[in-house]
């Protein structure tokens, strides 16, 4: 059976793909313009298909020819772009998910996992934000996901579609660059490498979810079956800038940093993920100085 990560060749989409191959799956990564600076450790163990997801053409003839049964849709423009081009975030965004979602009815697929974000919600909602919470998002971006998960939600109930959708918080880990959340980890990444970082958020607080949870959560949604819910929160634990300024202070006390407060993040601070727990077999594995610690580890065998 053959797994197809669209947006393989990404910050979420490298670290998946590694963990499918470690249980023995057949990857193929589905990308526009494929990038293989994040997966060139592993690029001959998969293959890669060069398609448009904004093209249902392209995605039914990726799935036909290589036998796909699942899917994993992590093709989505930053938050920042988005806000920039709302046309364009619409059609990489959430077109690309009904195209998936249409081949998934058309060649009887078995599963298709949406990542999507806890940019759906009100900034003011009442914490901890649970699923139930009202989806009125403040950005394009959280527009298009709120969009995307109608849209799986509606092909399950009609056609039978077996749709599943992980609401992330921010997500920080080896890789990751750019967006309104990038300076997570940058912040940790550039101080492994003995770079002084400006971090313009210190004020700012976020659920902060280490990349190999999130990957670990991607696992569990496709793997359970028959789920009572399908879209679930996932998260790991409510920290300001500030703080893990502090801890990566613990680790490397010679880190420089130069600390403004010019901005906050506009969604709530903290989750409520025990749907996820009682459903998929959720926790989160690493707790932030866990994270912290194994993501210096990280960069340090990458450099």
């Amino acid at each position: 059976m053959t797994v197809l990560v669209a947006g393989g060749s990404g910050f979420i989409g490298s670290h998946l793909v590694r963990e499918l191959l470690k249980k023995g799956e057949r990857v193929v990564i589905f990308d526009l313009a494929p990038n293989t600076k994040l997966i060139g450790d592993i690029v001959g163990q998969v293959k890669i298909v060069r398609g448009d997801a904004t093209n249902l053409v392209d995605i039914l003839h990726a799935v036909k020819e290589n036998a796909v049964r699942d899917v994993y849709h992590l093709i989505a423009l930053l938050a920042d772009v988005s806000q920039e081009k709302p046309f364009l975030a619409f059609k990489v965004n959430t077109e690309s998910t009904l195209n998936f979602l249409e081949a998934a009815r058309i060649l009887s697929l078995r599963r298709i996992v949406l990542a999507s974000s806890v940019a759906v919600y009100d900034p003011k909602a009442t914490v901890p934000v649970s699923e139930s919470s009202p989806l009125r998002p403040n950005s394009v971006y959280g527009e298009t996901k709120v969009s995307s998960e109608f849209y799986g939600m509606y092909y399950h109930k009609l056609f039978g579609v077996d749709f599943r959708a992980l609401r992330f918080t921010t997500i920080y880990g080896l890789g990751k660059s750019g967006g309104s959340t990038g300076i997570c980890s940058m912040l940790i990444e550039k101080s492994a490498l003995g770079q002084p970082v400006e971090v313009d958020a210190v004020d700012a607080v976020t659920d902060w979810l280490y990349i190999k949870d999130a990957v670990r959560s991607l696992m569990l949604a496709r793997e359970v079956d028959s789920p009572k819910e399908r879209i679930y929160n996932i998260g790991a634990g409510t920290y300001s800038v500030l703080e893990v300024v502090k801890m990566v202070k613990k680790v490397i006390p010679d880190a420089s940093f130069r600390l403004k407060s010019k901005k906050i993040f506009p969604w709530p601070p903290s989750y409520d993920w025990s749907k996820a727990h009682d459903e998929l077999g959720y926790a989160p594995l690493f707790g932030i100085e866990e994270g912290i610690k194994d993501f210096i580890e990280e960069v340090k065998k990458k450099r």
